[in-house]
């Protein structure tokens, strides 16, 4: 058994067996999530054969993070929530969707027998489109944005580095109460965004303004894994719904689901996913109030050492 490690700004170790690579993973140290003011020491990238091997790397993991000063160890997580992280903790059993990047459910059973505990859960769930909410109230309130200059408005492809600018400038300050949050530059996010500008249909994504200033927006893309089963496309991810702390009494991210709802239906869209939300997060509230069921859970652990 051959333990190989590559050390540049983070520091690779690969396990091999033979002529075999049976494990691999990488120790983030660096640039990682604060916790108590100290950097967390992330294991990502990790993959391995069987549950023997990948204890092997995970006690290799812990062994270096340690000689790293770190003090709590979070895995999966290639560095960040920006990037890969989680495991797929349950499934019903239905394929893979779009932008669902996990570790596989057999990682659960070796990161606990390595003395990590889980620290979030995470949830995916799916409804139909026709059972979106909707109510006079809802109504009501979508009449006041209008007297208080509120307006909504389709994403611009057409201008699309400016529209993710504006979406950046929302996550970075909606996003910071979330598990294990970093905060990302401009151009990172926008390269993030970048890659799937090609997957856009601009009236899945909507936008509201208050006198031309960003103040929420909804990030949804058509299923296209549904492709992959000789299926048409009749499934939108729910990918993101954030809206600026002060505005929220105006029920914006209740109101952009019933407008993304309506638009999807006019595209033949018949159900959509609330894709990983974070447990007792209010979008939880909001997938349950659109009769949405669980199709997967996800979960992240964490050791102290």
């Amino acid at each position: 058994m051959e333990v190989k490690i590559d050390e540049e700004k983070d520091i690779k170790i690969t396990l091999i067996d033979g002529d075999k690579i049976v494990a691999k993973a990488t120790c983030y140290f660096e640039n990682t999530p604060e916790v108590d003011g100290k950097n967390i020491g992330c294991i990502g990238d990790f993959e391995c054969d069987n549950k023997e091997y990948g204890m092997q790397i995970l006690k290799k993991c812990e062994e270096i993070l340690k000689n790293k000063n770190i003090e709590l160890i979070v895995a999966p997580m290639n560095g960040n929530t920006w990037k890969k992280y989680r495991t797929l903790k349950y499934t019903n059993g239905e394929n893979p969707f779009l932008l669902e990047n996990v570790n596989p459910i057999k990682d659960n059973e070796i990161l606990l027998n390595a003395g990590f505990e889980e620290m979030y859960t995470y949830t995916s769930t799916k409804g139909k489109i026709e059972d979106a909410y909707n109510s006079k109230v809802l109504k009501d309130l979508e009449n006041k944005l209008k007297e208080n200059n509120i307006e909504i408005r389709k994403f611009n492809k057409n201008d699309y580095i400016n529209d993710f600018k504006k979406i950046y400038n929302i996550s970075k300050v909606s996003f910071y109460r979330n598990p294990f949050y970093t905060p990302i530059d401009e151009g990172e996010f926008i390269k993030q965004y970048e890659q799937y500008i090609n997957l856009v249909d601009e009236d899945l994504i909507l936008i509201a303004e208050k006198e031309g200033k960003e103040i929420g927006f909804i990030f949804c893309i058509p299923n296209l894994n549904e492709l992959k089963e000789q299926k048409e496309v009749k499934t939108v991810i729910v990918k993101t719904v954030a809206v600026l702390s002060e505005y929220e009494k105006f029920a914006i991210g209740n109101i952009l689901l019933s407008q993304i709802a309506e638009n999807a239906k006019s595209k033949n869209f018949k159900e959509w996913i609330f894709a990983f939300m974070y447990s007792n997060n209010t979008s939880q509230k909001i997938a349950k109030r659109n009769k949405t069921e669980l199709i997967r859970e996800y979960a992240i652990y964490g050791k102290r050492i």
